[in-house]
């Protein structure tokens, strides 16, 4: 397996792992890599995990820093309570992305989002939150 399907595994199981039993705001009820399938209303609030690209530092020596950027959408339909919802919800996967990296990687940012709303015969909103992850691999490895 590669270190960065690794990172992915990592933040996937945090993000699985919000809930209140486990100290967050919300209870989340749907974590996909990807999302293969379209999500249902009894899906949320969900999240979906995605690895968007990468950039590579070479190096003369045998290992490389590279720079793994990924987003995770946040959707929420909570009826009167959607925007609120949606902040508690991305707080949470804040403080998940947070947490120690057990050393699997140098460290993480995170750089900003976006917001969308939609009505439809209820109110829909999601943000995509991008972050970038840092972390050392062997030359010609991810």
């Amino acid at each position: 397996m590669s270190r960065r399907q690794k990172i992915v595994d990592i933040l996937k199981t945090r993000l699985q792992n919000i809930s209140i039993a486990n100290g967050f705001a919300n209870d989340i009820v749907k974590v996909d890599e990807w999302a293969m399938s379209k999500l249902q209303d009894k899906d949320m609030p969900a999240l979906v995990l995605r690895d968007t690209g990468s950039s590579v530092n070479n190096s003369v020596s045998a290992s490389c820093s590279n720079r793994l950027q990924i987003e995770i959408d946040v959707l929420v339909s909570d009826k009167e309570t959607t925007m609120q919802t949606l902040r508690t919800v991305m707080s949470d996967v804040l403080k998940a992305i947070g947490e120690e990296s057990d050393d699997f990687y140098e460290y993480r940012t995170f750089d900003g989002d976006e917001v969308l709303v939609e009505h439809q015969d209820r109110l829909y909103a999601g943000t995509r939150m991008k972050f970038t992850v840092v972390y050392d691999s062997e030359s010609w490895k991810i």
